[in-house]
């Protein structure tokens, strides 16, 4: 395979968006458009393991590494079936043209940044993704969908200028593949290693949801399409991810403190999720808190990888692991999920109910599941770490499986499917990509797995590992459930979807409207002073009055967001400089 031809699969979805917005091409993009993946997924499986090179693109280098050999595939095989189930899920308007549009830019930029060998061509994709996003975010386009676009615009933004700036400094002292990237932290004769670290967790760490950062994903979720909630927890969330691990110096130099710091952080954030997502009364909102909490566990590892570099190359593979079972099981619940809001045959629902089951299942780690295997495999890489770790680690993440569990028991109260005889035939159009996700993730992640782990995994001591947290979460679900009944628990306080940044926004609110007062206060005397002003140039030359007329005229006719983003393009070109 050609790096052009490598280009050409991942940019695909993009030429079929083009499609969309051209009328005389219309309707062949509108059948292409859910098969858009399908170049990408079997981009890998009929290449060459390894292959690297460089398109006539701009210098664009495109390649098969060890991240894109695993991910890409799979990544590509769940917007695959995102697109199939959207053809169906969404109503024959205008607004699936949209939604299309949309999905196909996010995925070009998902699939583009996973085969990219340089920051360039990373960078281009992970924005295109990040921007592309916003749509389907705001596809409903009430006001509820809206509030969720607006928090995850101003976050991406903040990220994007983070992580710009970081490849900035990175690119004036090396190359701009990654391995020269991951290189130059080894001479830090500049003394900006740290400052490049932090943007980097802060840019990537919005995409990841780390705690803090996090707060646009349970908003988002609930808005938007389950197709689009899908490959927004399923694919393009791992971003940030393949970020740290493709520009840190993962393996070749020791970042204790900033390791540390991201262990701790990624723990703090999986079991936060949790006890933020409990109290939610919608399933994709308890989706959602659970994403940013299996984020978190992952988080650790990559903070584990920088303290320990020695031990990066096994926590690597567990980590690439860990990520194609949740991609696989977590866009899978975010489909059914928005299946099973529509009626459905009892035939139907019950097929549902098994697959969110076992879905719920496999992320809570339960015996003989993708979750086991996944999980299995960090116990056992996390095993020869020095203490306190050793130690600490299989405690705090069987804990972190019966909290799991206990969410997920959660989500399938809410999202329990319900036959109703209304309904029509069983939906093999929609249910077949659905039930092919459940196919993968029940295979895929045991497939990677080495010989020896399945073999452990299978065995009586592990699956009792695996069956003791679940059995002590459907315990304290029953404990609980009685407590609500009797009333005992109405004390609890009902959490918000975007929890600590509800607060935050009304804060911030109140802190603009204080501004505002004081801006109108001084404005009329500004404007007075311009007046005199704009008199003194008019008798200087008409030319500079009728500019600075449609200068003001134009800036007064901006809104809010338009005046943030000149303040962030303003921000943005000084830390360049």
């Amino acid at each position: 395979m050609s790096a052009s031809a490598l280009l050409a699969c991942v940019c695909w979805p993009m030429v079929l968006a083009a499609g969309l917005a051209c009328p005389p091409f219309r309707g062949l993009a509108r059948m292409l458009a859910p098969w858009a993946a399908l170049p990408a997924m079997l981009a890998v499986p009929l290449g060459a393991a390894g292959f690297k090179a460089e398109s006539w693109l701009l210098g664009t280098r495109l390649g098969f590494d060890d991240i894109a050999i695993v991910l890409l595939p799979v990544t590509a095989g769940l917007w695959l079936a995102a697109g199939l189930v959207a053809r169906r899920y969404l109503d024959a308007n205008a607004r699936r043209d949209r939604f299309f549009g949309w999905f196909l830019a996010a995925m070009s930029g998902n699939l583009l940044l996973l085969a990219a060998l340089d920051v360039v061509t990373f960078y281009f994709g992970f924005a295109l993704m990040s921007l592309s996003s916003y749509g389907l975010i705001v596809h409903a386009g009430d006001a509820r969908a809206r509030h969720a676009g607006r928090y995850y615009i101003v976050l991406v933004m903040i990220g994007e200028v983070c992580v710009i700036t970081a490849l900035m400094m990175l690119a004036n002292r090396a190359e701009i593949d990654f391995a020269a990237i991951r290189a130059s932290f080894l001479d830090d004769g500049a003394g900006r290693n740290d400052v490049i670290v932090g943007l980097l967790f802060v840019g990537f760490g919005v995409k990841a949801g780390i705690f803090g950062l996090h707060f646009w994903l349970p908003l988002a979720h609930p808005v938007a399409p389950a197709p689009a909630s899908a490959v927004l927890s399923g694919a393009m969330i791992k971003a940030g991810l393949v970020g740290w691990m493709r520009l840190l110096p993962m393996g070749e130099l020791a970042l204790p403190s900033w390791g540390t710091a991201l262990a701790l952080l990624g723990l703090f954030t999986a079991y936060y999720a949790v006890f933020a997502g409990l109290p939610q009364r919608e399933a994709k909102t308890v989706l959602a808190y659970s994403s940013v909490s299996q984020m978190g566990v992952m988080t650790l590892v990559v903070g584990l990888g920088m303290v320990f570099p020695a031990q990066w190359p096994t926590l690597f593979v567990v980590l690439l692991l860990y990520m194609v079972h949740h991609s696989l099981v977590k866009g899978g619940l975010f489909l059914g999920a928005g299946l099973v809001q529509r009626p459905l045959g009892h035939a139907a629902a019950r097929v549902a109910a098994v697959v969110l089951s076992l879905g719920a299942l496999a992320l809570a780690g339960g015996p003989l599941t993708s979750g086991l295997i996944a999980k299995l495999a960090l116990k056992t890489a996390t095993g020869p770490l020095p203490a306190p770790w050793n130690m600490a680690l299989p405690l705090l993440l069987s804990a972190s499986g019966v909290l799991t569990a206990l969410l997920m028991l959660r989500f399938l109260w809410i999202a329990w499917p319900r036959g109703s005889t209304d309904a029509g035939s069983f939906p093999v159009a929609i249910f077949a990509p659905w039930l092919a996700i459940f196919v993968a993730w029940l295979t895929v992640p045991w497939w990677l797995a080495e010989p020896a782990l399945r073999h452990k995994a299978v065995g009586l001591p592990a699956s009792w590992d695996a069956a003791w947290p679940v059995a002590l979460a459907a315990a304290l679900a029953i404990v609980a459930l009685r407590l609500h009944h009797s009333g005992r628990l109405a004390w609890m306080p009902l959490l918000p979807a975007g929890d600590l940044g509800i607060p935050l926004e009304r804060k911030l609110l109140a802190l603009g409207h204080v501004l505002g007062r004081a801006c109108n206060q001084r404005l009329p005397r500004a404007r007075e002073s311009l007046r005199e002003r704009r008199a003194g140039w008019i008798h200087s030359g008409p030319a500079w009055a009728e500019r600075l007329s449609r200068g003001e005229t134009h800036i007064s006719s901006w809104s809010m967001t338009g005046l943030l983003v000149l303040v962030l393009a303003v921000s943005f070109a000084w830390l360049l400089l």
